[in-house]
């Protein structure tokens, strides 16, 4: 699996998702999807993003996905800590664009593990401190009934309590979640240096509009 960090200087890229599909369909189906999904978020394959726009994390892209997630806490979220992903989550469904339930989902419904962790700065970058991680889990059922669902994962790191265990983190990791991807834009909730946010830009709800507008 693959996962993005939220740093609050650097970024450490990657996408937390996987697919898992039950028959093999054509790599040309799923690539011209994508690019029309790109198309529409003024976002190319290559990587270039537009500068004022906020990405789509590609695997999210790839096929339809229903609009509303069942979440739930892991065993290990302190009781202190849940409510700062409440907040996030309450944003987000002030959308109008998303769903967030809580519950734990059923075999075809979306679902969110909000979750911590615990991680020091790095030998590599003692100077970084990362904040939390997340992305969304695609997976993808073939045959008949044919569906897909996200089964994605947003987490705060309790190493650094004081800078991290934040609304505006958890708003970005939960972005991840739902297909959000980092923003060149300092006044995205999803910019890859935390900037305080607690609320989504314009950008950020156009691409969460393209992503689940008139999906249920």
């Amino acid at each position: 699996m693959w996962k993005r960090r939220l740093l609050l200087i650097l970024v450490v890229a990657g996408i937390f998702g996987a697919i898992r599909m039950g028959v093999p369909q054509s790599l040309g189906f799923y690539q011209v999807h994508i690019d029309r999904v790109m198309h529409r978020l003024g976002t190319s394959l290559s990587g270039n993003e537009s500068q004022a726009g906020t990405p789509v994390e590609k695997i999210a892209a790839e096929y339809p996905l229903k609009a509303t997630y069942y979440y739930h806490f892991a065993t290990n979220v302190p009781l202190n800590v849940r409510p700062v992903f409440e907040e996030a989550v309450t944003i987000y469904n002030q959308t109008g664009l998303v769903r967030l339930v809580a519950g734990r989902p059923q075999q075809r419904q979306n679902g969110i593990t909000f979750f911590t962790y615990t991680k020091g700065n790095s030998a590599e970058q003692p100077n970084f401190l990362e904040l939390g991680e997340g992305g969304p889990e695609i997976q993808r059922y073939v045959g008949l009934g044919t569906y897909t669902i996200n089964r994605a994962r947003a987490g705060l790191n309790l190493a650094h309590p004081h800078a991290g265990i934040r609304t505006s983190v958890a708003l970005h990791e939960l972005g991840h979640a739902v297909g959000l991807d980092h923003s060149k834009s300092r006044q995205s909730s999803m910019y890859p240096f935390d900037q305080g946010h607690l609320r989504l830009s314009t950008a950020d709800l156009k691409t969460l509009k393209t992503l689940y507008a008139q999906k249920g």
